[in-house]
């Protein structure tokens, strides 16, 4: 891209910032869903979102005659999507939301996690495509998230992701110890007095919201990456709990960072870029964790 960089901020500062700032935070709650045996949600949830604004594209001519959408007429609320935004953000929380409830109510039944979330992937994913396929009007948008076109989040769209993102990390620094302990070992903060339900139910909450607002602006794809990723290559190389933390977090900075050069410079969709980027970043880590298991 021939721009000079202050053209490049002028233009896409924001769809930067909400890339580093996913980078920084998202692989934090996959450290979480890593711990507690669940980072496949990190696959799963943002699928569901993806569902739930296909949905919202279907039921817009529905809704915007008998419900209304806070004065905006049908013709503006497809095509512009951003005045739309709210309504379309409360039909992916609805999804989220939904299948997170639902596949933890099923996680303490018979049967294979793995299985339930593949299962869960593969439901969202059609439910995506034939909410679309019903909804003409709303196939570009939808495609266009899928495939990671996050060069026109907005104003908006960042102060929206920015909010969620670092209200999340407000209750990590807070509550973080908590968090893991219930994680690791559900019984002794039971024994320890913890309030265990309460503290499931508010990491429940702040990854939906995560995940809502997330595939809303930066895209599934980045949700993907930036919450499976990170967690499994800093797990190969930290030797803490804050360790892996701070590494994780680290490492999704830096792929956002390389991927958005990447974009830029080669003219590449931005989000597959930064997946792309944490995966190499996987690999060297895989690489290094083998050469140190060798020498030792």
């Amino acid at each position: 891209m021939d721009l000079e960089w202050s053209q490049v901020l002028e233009l896409f500062g924001f769809a930067i910032a909400a890339a580093l700032l996913a980078g920084l935070v998202c692989p934090l709650i996959g450290c979480f869903l890593y711990v507690r045996r669940t980072s496949f949600y990190g696959i799963v949830l943002p699928q569901f979102a993806a569902a739930g604004v296909a949905f919202g594209f279907a039921v817009l001519p529905w809704w915007a005659e008998h419900v209304g959408l806070g004065g905006l007429d049908l013709d503006t609320a497809l095509s512009d999507t951003h005045a739309a935004a709210n309504y379309h953000l409360a039909w992916a929380s609805t999804f989220t939301f939904g299948g997170l409830f639902v596949l933890s109510a099923l996680s303490s039944g018979k049967g294979s996690e793995a299985g339930r979330l593949a299962s869960g992937f593969a439901l969202a994913g059609a439910l995506a495509i034939l909410f679309t396929h019903w909804s003409p009007a709303g196939e570009n948008f939808v495609n266009e998230m899928l495939r990671g076109e996050i060069l026109a989040v907005g104003q908006h769209d960042f102060e929206t992701l920015a909010v969620a993102l670092l209200a999340a990390l407000g209750a990590i620094v807070v509550f973080h110890r908590d968090f893991v302990l219930v994680s690791f070992d559900r019984e002794m903060a039971i024994v320890l007095g913890k309030p265990v339900r309460a503290l499931e139910f508010s990491f429940l909450l702040i990854t939906g919201a995560i995940v809502s607002v997330g595939a809303m602006t930066v895209g599934p794809i980045v949700l993907f990456g930036m919450l499976v990723i990170p967690p499994l290559a800093a797990r190969m190389l930290a030797r803490s709990m804050l360790g892996y933390f701070a590494l994780a977090s680290t490492i999704g900075v830096l792929s956002a960072a390389a991927g958005v050069w990447a974009s830029l410079r080669w003219n590449l969709p931005m989000a597959p870029a930064i997946v792309v980027a944490a995966g190499a970043v996987l690999l060297l880590a895989a690489a290094f964790a083998r050469l140190s298991r060798g020498r030792s």
